[in-house]
């Protein structure tokens, strides 16, 4: 039963998506930690309800739609970080706003529902070859970006006031990483779905901090974690007949939590 599992077509293509996006999980999901920025990446995950409303509208693909939306949410973001109101209150306003909007859009094509519950829980078992291939290129892009521009996020990560002294337009590199941030969740959110994505980034990097004791420790071991996770989460899917995006989230989940356990103990 297992053989027959892993020979199937979908899978086959299921296991590469996840080997792809697991490349890029650990590098985005760590600084997210770092900088404490996971609720960016649910903002931004979240608002791309307009992006999916805005694909069923203009009869475009999914991943081109949120990712525009995704772009723009990320540019409205930037520009409104140290304005009147606190991060945490734009946040709220703008992505309520945006998703509000999307599901209104959305009310309106209820022949579309089927796209839509893929869209917000994914389905990688629907992955094409021209999806994995547009995939394996945004990941290779994001990944040569990461690594050019490792030592500046870096710097970030340990000091705004060391980036300062060191010459660091921290503005632009926020925005840099929030632009890299909404191409990623673009695309792969087809893995796990819009509303999980941010979970997948964040979980396997918290549960790599755990056991880590440099930056590149836990990019690495953040990256297995995620490619387990998602292994583990196709299997479970095929064999329960269930969406796999929350039950490769419930898989990390449960890494983290042996993970913490384990480190108490020893601790």
């Amino acid at each position: 039963m297992f053989f027959e599992i892993i020979n199937e077509y979908f899978f086959i293509n299921g296991i590469i998506a996840i080997l792809i996006v697991s490349l890029v999980t650990g590098s985005l999901g760590s600084f997210m930690i770092w900088k404490n920025l996971s609720y960016l990446g649910d903002s931004i995950s979240h608002s791309s309800i307009l992006g999916v409303a805005l694909a069923v509208l203009l009869d475009i693909s999914t991943s081109s739609g949120i990712l525009c939306i995704s772009i723009i949410f990320a540019l409205l973001l930037s520009y409104s970080i140290n304005r009147i109101y606190s991060i945490d209150t734009i946040l709220n306003i703008v992505t309520n706003v945006i998703m509000s909007l999307g599901m209104i859009l959305l009310s309106f094509f209820p022949a579309a529902s089927n796209n839509i519950i893929h869209s917000l829980f994914g389905d990688v078992l629907m992955l094409t070859s021209k999806d994995l291939i547009i995939m394996a290129l945004v990941a290779l892009v994001i990944i040569i970006l990461v690594i050019y521009r490792w030592k500046y996020w870096l710097i970030i990560s340990i000091s705004n006031d060391l980036s300062a002294s060191e010459g660091v337009n921290i503005g632009f590199i926020k925005l840099e990483f929030l632009v890299i941030l909404s191409v990623f969740i673009a695309f792969a959110a087809q893995l796990v779905g819009i509303l999980l994505i941010t979970a997948f980034l964040v979980i396997p990097a918290a549960t790599a901090r755990l056991v880590s004791k440099t930056p590149l420790q836990m990019i690495i071991i953040s990256t297995i974690v995620s490619i387990f996770s998602g292994i583990i989460g196709l299997l479970l899917s095929e064999k329960f007949d269930i969406f796999p995006g929350p039950l490769i989230i419930m898989v990390s989940f449960v890494f983290l939590l042996f993970m913490y356990c384990v480190n108490k103990f020893i601790n």
